[in-house]
């Protein structure tokens, strides 16, 4: 199995760290001529299409980003970001896409792919909404079938740490869901994911929590890591006897191979307690013996 990946591409006038001359079309091309090369069997895009002007401005910006990867010869999956729907609406992006862009599960033979779609749009000075909303159906999805599954959404859930981080490491809060922490936990008592998959942060991090792999895919645009390149960023993920493989090209190369397999094949043991528990509890054993 292999995916070709894209995400945050901000297709657009100038934005944050990107190059004034910057034209993102034809790498986005460059990348669809590499997964019709290496014969993907699905295009999966992160979202961010677009840096958000105007109405008029991001139906143009992202009816091209989907004219250049309808040019890939497989089948296409889509999620939105949260530039995406400033000024456009989700029936905007599924008439551009041609796509739903509810939540939805992609049968790929011996596993699955989760596109779950919890809100994406930022209110500034509170950051993404909750998404307790969207999480049974979630956890649903995952319980209803023993394959390991792939769940890919624009922002990573994984809680890594943003120290470093152009955007985040002064805005932390912005980088992730405010619950994040209870996501991770439901899913992690299914069992059943093998790998999260997302965009948003603008770099390339794998970051293992209970044995689900939360891998952040670089933007196609971004340049605080690359300066003064543009990151011209994307990848390839393979999964085959077990294992999958990572491969980001462009500016920013990452490369990464770690096993495939449903978490709770191998379960991590429980977290200690905080260390004050303990000494408490060994004191309070000590007075009474």
């Amino acid at each position: 199995m292999k995916i070709a990946i894209v995400t945050d591409i901000h297709h657009g006038p100038q934005s944050h760290t990107k190059a004034a001359d910057w034209n993102g079309l034809p790498v986005l091309e460059r990348f669809v001529d590499h997964a019709n090369a290496v014969g993907a069997d699905l295009l999966l895009d992160l979202g961010d299409h677009i840096s958000d002007t105007d109405h008029e401005t991001d139906m143009r910006s992202a009816g091209e980003v989907a004219t250049a990867l309808a040019r890939f010869n497989g089948p296409r999956a889509h999620v939105l970001g949260n530039h995406d729907v400033v000024n456009l609406s989700v029936a905007d992006n599924e008439a551009i896409f041609g796509q739903s862009m509810a939540s939805s599960v992609i049968d790929l033979g011996d596993m699955r792919l989760i596109l779950w779609q919890p809100g994406v749009k930022i209110e500034m000075g509170v950051g993404f909404p909750l998404t307790a909303a969207g999480l049974p159906w979630l956890v649903d999805a995952l319980n209803a079938d023993e394959r390991p599954a792939i769940i890919a959404t624009h922002v990573p859930l994984s809680g890594h740490s943003q120290i470093g981080n152009y955007y985040f490491q002064r805005n932390p809060h912005y980088s992730t869901y405010p619950d994040h922490s209870a996501v991770r936990e439901a899913v992690e008592a299914t069992g059943r994911a093998a790998a999260w998959l997302s965009g948003h942060v603008h770099w390339n991090t794998i970051t293992n929590v209970a044995n689900v792999q939360h891998v952040t895919i670089q933007s196609l645009s971004e340049r605080f890591t690359t300066m003064p390149q543009t990151a011209a960023a994307y990848a390839i993920l393979t999964i085959e006897n077990g294992t999958m493989e990572v491969e980001v090209f462009g500016n920013d190369p990452f490369f990464v191979r770690v096993p495939f397999r449903r978490s709770g094949e191998q379960r991590w043991v429980s977290p200690l307690r905080p260390f004050t528990e303990i000494d408490l509890a060994a004191e309070a054993e000590r007075q009474s013996a």
